[in-house]
């Protein structure tokens, strides 16, 4: 049995809060309850030479830390030791320590938090699929790594769960390793609020709010990142109802190793909640839907596969960017994932009745059919 992954976490002890960048004007009414007001740091680990305190931005908490030791002399000018980033949702605070523990006390509370181990080593030289999950089946979560593994090479994987109630970490754990022995595959707990959406569904008489609230997924791939991931030979992030399908002969690792820019941005097409046999929305597989949404229908925003090593602490590893990264706004046609709209429990919205109402617009994808076939999976409806 693989051994819990453990976060050293901070939470604000006191009654000070983060102050929130959304103006209150574009704050839907559910804002206060979603936003992480407390979350002071999501894990402190080692990196290398360094020990990184990360959280999501720390914004009015960052001079509340400067007051407390160590942070007054990490912060010292004109040479501090430590330097704090924030870009792109992203609050670390990097320093060149040998500590095991970060012990200080001040106005956000008294700490002791233990410096987390380096996990680098375990995923070096792997090909390595890292996805946030919350009381998604844990058949469709098996499913989506069946297929990467079968399609596209994967052999391990960083699952974040973000509280999850319909099982435990352990149960999750233990099924998904049975499920695909030939994977590595580590499941951690990750229970921070996942923070307010934005765009369009979210529009207000006050105008269109922007996606500057949502901290926790950008917390995910930046913790796979530097606590796990610094030796792996390339990293996808993407969803489990995002299916990458290659439109030629390489694997999207191979593309993203290969690529000079250390790379690959690609697509995504919906594939519509219709299908062929009787489905039951939050029991259904992956493979019950082939029908893309037709020509007209609007793309999913792209998903990246990286080479870790060609990019710096300045590059922000996001959902769908690499910011300040070469080749980020390129989008290769080499690739194009596949989006199974059917495949969700509806916590952003209700995704099962919005697909293409116009049958006569859908278009059978043999492609997905086949790579359907080619992975192992089997609609709902077959049982052997």
């Amino acid at each position: 049995m693989t051994a819990p992954v453990r976060l050293s976490s901070a939470l604000v002890q006191t009654d000070i809060r983060r102050d929130s960048p959304r103006p209150h004007h574009l704050r839907q009414e559910d804002y206060a309850d979603l936003y992480d007001w407390k979350t002071l740091f999501y894990d402190v680990y080692r990196c290398g030479k360094h020990v990184v305190l990360q959280g999501p931005p720390l914004f009015n908490l960052l001079n509340e830390l400067k007051k407390a030791r160590p942070f007054a002399n990490w912060f010292t000018w004109p040479f501090p030791k430590a330097k704090y980033i924030n870009l792109k949702k992203r609050g670390e605070i990097w320093v060149k320590t040998d500590a095991s523990h970060i012990a200080f006390e001040g106005t956000l509370g008294s700490f002791d938090l233990k410096v987390q181990p380096d996990g680098s080593d375990r995923f070096a030289g792997k090909r390595v699929l890292v996805t946030q999950s919350k009381n998604n089946r844990i058949g469709w979560i098996a499913d989506w790594l069946r297929f990467h593994h079968v399609l596209q090479g994967a052999d391990a994987a960083l699952i974040y769960d973000n509280g999850s109630s319909d099982y435990d970490i352990d149960q999750l754990q233990s099924e998904l390793s049975l499920a695909v022995p030939d994977m590595d595959v580590l499941v951690i707990s990750w229970p921070f609020p996942f923070g307010p959406q934005a765009g369009p569904l979210w529009e207000m008489e006050g105008g269109m709010p922007d996606w500057d609230s949502d901290f926790c997924q950008v917390g995910v791939v930046q913790h796979a990142r530097f606590r796990f991931l610094q030796k792996a030979r390339s990293v996808m992030h993407n969803d489990i109802d995002e299916m990458i399908i290659s439109q030629g002969d390489r694997t999207v690792f191979e593309a993203a190793e290969q690529s000079p820019n250390g790379m690959v941005k690609f697509d995504g097409r919906w594939i519509s909640t219709h299908s062929d046999h009787p489905v039951e929305p939050g029991k259904c597989s992956h493979a019950d839907f082939v029908h893309d949404e037709g020509e007209h229908a609007e793309l999913s925003p792209p998903k990246w596969c990286i080479r870790p090593q060609a990019f710096s602490r300045k590059h922000s590893w996001g959902v769908h960017n690499i910011f300040g990264a070469r080749g980020n706004d390129e989008i290769t046609d080499e690739f194009l994932f596949r989006h199974i709209r059917g495949v969700t429990t509806s916590w952003h919205y209700d995704r099962w009745n919005l697909g293409s109402e116009d049958r006569s617009a859908l278009r059978r994808d043999e492609v997905l059919a086949n790579a359907w076939e080619q992975a192992g999976l089997k609609p709902s409806h077959v049982t052997a």
